[in-house]
């Protein structure tokens, strides 16, 4: 009986830990991005207290799951950027891991949380700037931002690693402390822009059975680049949207929201494209009939994979989303992933995000906005609020 509380109240810590970093990760997406892929990374600093503080299967159960997550409740599971974030936030994980681990086994200070926080940061961006050029746009002329990526992951992971430092001294302070939770209340569902509940053919297929199918889908545009092949695709989601009355115009929509990345990965080969038959000149650049063609084909890969994922959102409630993802994942039993483990931490987890994000934002009101210039202000400033939630996962 003991175990399977301390079992219970692990599952509810982990959950209420991917909720506060999703809540990080959905409130950094609103702040805008001039330089693509190059983000704060405030959920990355949950990783990596947890990763101090829990050990590093936390760690990297909290970053898998919080990204999926994430990407149920803005609409974008197995959405290209849902890719390039998952992959990028396990790499970062495990480079934070393995030099964490090394710096405890060979017993010397050979990197604090910031450095490990700068590496992690690095190796997101340059798993994200690769996955990007061999899954979309397949065109050296993206590594331009490499530069940029490398110089923002070094600013950025330093500012992450300095609210985690402050926040595992923060908890050491209070280790053994009494505190009360605030957290564990009545909780109701986030209201969702992209889920339509319905009762159509499409909404009754089984959720395992359409994750599988967007897999499938996603695989196939990443090999066949003939335009049949893309208008035929073209017809198949109208189909979709009819049968589960899903609007065009949403459609549209959810492909706008990515329109400056389908626009570069179209500019991309159009002007950096080695093709012989020019058919215009544009400044020092020539346009070759190859370039346009590897570019419309780049910017319909994208759409489509933008589609897939929207359509998935639309007719999939997050809830069957996660019992569907435990489904599939169910046959890794053997391999310890437990599906039901994964699919309680998920319910949780969703369940607690509202009064998460209110408890985020009422801090948040207290931010002296004159002060917020100054970064020991800032970091301070965070790391308390931080801190203070994360305390309050510790559920007696």
């Amino acid at each position: 009986m003991k175990e399977n509380q301390i079992t219970d109240n692990n599952i509810y810590k982990i959950a209420l830990l991917v909720s506060l970093a999703c809540v990080l990760q959905i409130a950094e997406s609103l702040i805008p991005h001039p330089i693509p892929g190059l983000r704060l990374g405030l959920a990355n600093i949950i990783t990596l207290v947890a990763l101090v503080n829990l050990g590093f299967g936390y760690s990297l159960e909290i970053t898998v799951l919080r990204t999926v997550l994430s990407s149920f409740i803005m609409g974008t599971f197995m959405s290209p950027g849902f890719i390039l974030s998952f992959a990028a936030g396990v790499m970062s994980t495990l480079t934070m891991g393995f030099l964490y681990w090394l710096a405890h086994a060979t017993k010397q200070r050979l990197f604090s949380i910031v450095g490990i926080s700068v590496a992690g940061a690095l190796a997101h961006n340059i798993v994200q700037l690769g996955l990007a050029y061999f899954i979309m746009i397949k065109h050296a002329g993206i590594f331009v931002f490499l530069p940029w990526l490398s110089i923002g992951a070094v600013f950025i992971g330093w500012f992450t690693g300095a609210v985690s430092s402050k926040i595992c001294l923060k908890l050491k302070e209070t280790e053994g402390c009494k505190t009360t939770p605030k957290i564990k209340k009545e909780y109701h569902g986030l209201k969702l822009n992209h889920y339509l509940a319905g009762d159509s053919i499409i909404h009754r297929i089984s959720p395992n059975i359409k994750i599988a199918g967007v897999v499938i889908l996603s695989l196939a545009v990443l090999f066949f680049s003939s335009l049949w092949f893309y208008a035929a695709l073209f017809v198949f989601f109208a189909a979709i949207a009819a049968m589960s009355t899903t609007s065009f115009q949403y459609l549209f929509s959810s492909a706008r929201r990515c329109s400056s990345l389908i626009f570069v990965s179209f500019l991309f080969p159009v002007f950096f494209n080695s093709g012989k038959h020019i058919v215009s000149h544009f400044a020092y650049f020539n346009i070759t009939s190859e370039g346009l063609n590897t570019g419309i084909i780049f910017a319909l890969r994208l759409i489509c994979l933008i589609w897939a994922s929207s359509l998935l959102a639309r007719t999939t409630s997050p809830e069957d989303l996660g019992k569907g993802l435990s489904r599939i994942l169910a046959p890794l039993q053997p391999l310890g992933i437990s599906g039901k483990r994964i699919a309680a931490i998920l319910s949780l987890s969703w369940t607690a995000m509202p009064i998460l994000w209110e408890t985020a934002k009422a801090g948040i009101r207290e931010l002296d906005l004159k002060k917020a210039k100054n970064p020991r202000y800032l970091i301070m400033f965070i790391s308390d609020i931080i801190a203070n939630i994360y305390l309050e996962t510790d559920y007696q």
